[in-house]
């Protein structure tokens, strides 16, 4: 059964934050490492580039424009629209520089919004995942749905993943589409981990063309899904893609709720799309990058219990195949996207759920030369 509905896809799932915590707490928890940047609304991705400048996206809190969409349960609800998602250029010496706009959903009702997500460069071409859509009988508002180009100021679209989901529901669950994670492809494409879709993309950045290189199943779930026809599972939910030097791709998973600790994973696809687990045991990965010591590192955004997210509760996860994956920072405050420079340098933004202006890039040094711990057992 299909439903037309409009409401945030990834951030819904990380939005029962704000009702779960109050944002005073998610504002002032202390900020480990050293702070690059702060200000920010949402921050889901940050990205280095070569000559050591750090790129931050965020997303926005909606605008002045206002639409009423219904919601999963048949209400009516009420979301603002602007352009208020931001990618922001950070220099060595700290100055702050507004690039560009992308648009941005706020939903009142629940506290979520939805806007920018990933950067990736290309050569040399910087480019962004912009936001989602899930009403099917409308078509997307500019810019969302969206894989863009951004030239100075000016954003372009390249692709939108709206209509090869509406085309053919690989997943063959609700209609939904939010390309988050976005990576330069070996094969010279970019490839989208789209968490609304729970699939895998390749896009040609020449062309705009879009195909589909792999649909995820869902996730072993402690409650009948009825997106997933009453089965016990979660939504896998992909949220990065990395690769290795054979041309494998690697897809962190978050999970859907209720975010059972340990149900995340790291899927390896090869270049034919065949799906296989590569790392288990994780916990709502929310980003996935290799390091320069060729390393696979994730972020774990944070642990739920039958009391909602616990604060702080973020790390950085060196992956390992099977089960022995290790924690080499802890402590982080609800993290959710990961960059490296070449020298071994994590950066990480934080508060990617929280009140607004308390998102922050920080800088954790030496990450690639630090021992990692154990996961912790889970119950």
């Amino acid at each position: 059964m299909k439903t037309s509905k409009l409401v945030p896809t990834l951030l819904v799932v990380l939005g029962v934050l704000l009702l779960s915590l109050g944002s005073t707490v998610l504002a002032q928890s202390p900020l480990p490492g050293t702070l690059i940047a702060s200000g920010f609304n949402g921050p889901q991705g940050v990205l280095v580039d070569p000559e050591g400048n750090v790129w931050v996206i965020d997303s926005g809190m909606g605008g002045e424009q206002t639409m009423q969409v219904p919601g999963e349960d048949g209400e009516e609800m009420t979301v603002s629209v602007g352009t208020t998602a931001r990618i922001v250029e950070v220099a060595p010496d700290g100055t702050q520089t507004e690039v560009a706009m992308l648009p941005s959903l706020y939903l009142a009702e629940r506290q979520e919004t939805l806007g920018g997500a990933r950067l990736a460069l290309l050569d040399g071409v910087l480019y962004a995942t912009s936001a989602g859509w899930n009403v099917a009988d409308l078509d997307p508002l500019p810019l969302f749905a969206a894989i863009v180009r951004v030239d100075g100021e000016t954003v372009t679209q390249v692709a939108g993943t709206w209509a090869i989901e509406k085309a053919n529901n690989p997943d063959g669950t609700l209609l939904d589409t939010h390309p988050y994670g976005l990576s330069a492809g070996p094969d010279g494409w970019l490839w989208v981990a789209d968490a609304g879709a729970n699939d895998l993309l390749r896009v040609n950045p020449a062309t705009g063309e879009v195909v589909l290189v792999a649909a995820f199943a869902g996730l072993p779930g402690p409650f009948p899904n009825p997106a997933r026809g009453g089965a016990m599972e979660a939504d896998p939910v992909p949220t990065a893609v990395a690769f290795d030097a054979e041309g494998n791709a690697y897809v962190s998973l978050l999970s859907g709720g209720p975010f059972v600790p340990g149900s995340a994973a790291v899927l390896r696809v090869t270049p034919t799309g065949e799906v296989s687990e590569y790392a288990t045991g994780l916990t709502t990965l929310t980003d996935l990058t290799r390091g320069p010591d060729g390393e696979l590192y994730a972020i774990q955004f944070g642990i739920f219990t039958e009391q909602g997210p616990t604060p702080n509760s973020g790390a950085l996860i060196r992956i390992k195949e099977g089960s022995a994956s290790e924690v080499v920072v802890d402590g982080l405050p609800f993290p959710t996207g990961l960059s490296f420079d070449a020298d071994g340098n994590a950066y990480v933004a934080v508060n990617g759920v929280g009140a607004p202006g308390s998102g922050a890039v920080i800088c954790l040094e030496g990450v690639t030369g630090m021992a990692g711990q154990p996961l912790p057992a889970m119950p």
